[in-house]
């Protein structure tokens, strides 16, 4: 057996891309995906994640997670990126067993006490439901292996403020209890995956590959790749969520540092990741035991793309 991974998103295109790579990867057994709003609603959330199992051919159980911050009311689902059911507008079949389970942070907080020592968490939506696991059981920090966050900046600024991620603007008290916990937790945000692209023509390339999973993301992506021509004059992509997940599988294509992550909870800065570098001296030192963390500062943009490519052209079904 792989090295075991519960897959928590929010789908969403780009998890899209995250999601069949991590299913794919002859190394990584996914023992569960649980859904959280973010890119949609949950509902559709958890909806797209049956599409996507069953387009990776997989037999991963879905588990439905938060439906809402921890503390404030949803905000604006971003439909102009990914579509209105967020997976491009491709006019998908809904799935139809779609099956009840335990929640999400249920799921996660059993399948730490399962194995204990052997879970790690790839969270690539709001963190709301790793939260809620903290919350629920304070000590699990003792027996999960290791979180991989796609979220926050340290130096790269925001994308849905200035200053501010989506995954952690989204639900700021849950991220910032996330990244208080001593759980080891490696940050992948925007600092990396803004130097992390996927061309046009990578894309058409996976329609090449002899599997239906590279088609499915192609004809997905169109929507995406659209929003980021008529926004940013770009040809293809930001690579967000692939990168974490690669970043988990292959942390040699990245350089990091250690540091404290604190989130901003006002209203003009909410979100914002503030990092306080372990090598340099700060005027202003907040003591509240919280650990530090890895947090991604340079990658080789090259050699994530070039193995996602591989792993797509090989494994994917």
């Amino acid at each position: 057996m792989g090295i075991k991974v519960i897959f928590d998103t929010d789908p969403g295109i780009d998890d899209a891309f995250a999601l069949f790579y991590t299913l794919s990867h002859p190394e990584i057994e996914v023992i569960g995906i649980t859904t959280v709003f973010g890119n949609v609603p949950i509902d559709i959330s958890t909806e797209n994640a049956y599409i996507l199992k069953e387009k990776s051919e997989s037999n991963t159980p879905v588990f439905k997670g938060a439906s809402k911050p921890l503390l404030r009311p949803n905000g604006n689902f971003p439909y102009f990126i990914h579509g209105d059911d967020g997976l491009g507008n491709i006019n998908h079949a809904r799935p139809k067993n779609i099956k009840e389970n335990i929640e999400a942070s249920d799921f996660i907080i059993d399948s730490a006490y399962r194995y204990p020592g052997e879970i790690n968490i790839i969270a690539i939506g709001p963190l709301t439901n790793i939260a809620n696991v903290i919350n629920k059981d304070p000590k699990i920090w003792k027996i999960i292996k290791s979180i991989t966050i796609m979220g926050g900046s340290w130096f790269a600024g925001g994308n849905i403020s200035p200053v501010a991620e989506a995954n952690i603007y989204n639900d700021p008290e849950a991220a910032d209890i996330v990244f208080k916990s001593k759980i080891p937790i490696t940050m992948i945000g925007l600092d990396v995956t803004h130097k992390v692209f996927l061309t046009n023509s990578n894309i058409k390339s996976l329609a090449s590959f002899k599997n239906n999973s590279g088609k499915f993301l192609k004809d997905i992506s169109s929507f995406y790749v659209k929003f980021y021509k008529v926004t940013k004059n770009m040809n293809g992509c930001y690579f967000h969520d692939a990168t974490a997940a690669i970043a988990f599988t292959n942390p040699e294509f990245f350089d990091f540092k250690k540091g404290k992550v604190f989130v901003s909870q006002d209203s003009l800065t909410r979100g914002q990741t503030v990092v306080f570098e372990s090598k340099k001296f700060h005027e202003t030192i907040i003591e509240d035991n919280r650990q530090n963390i890895n947090i991604a500062n340079k990658v080789q943009s090259k050699k994530v793309i070039k193995k996602f490519l591989e792993i797509a052209e090989n494994y994917m079904k």
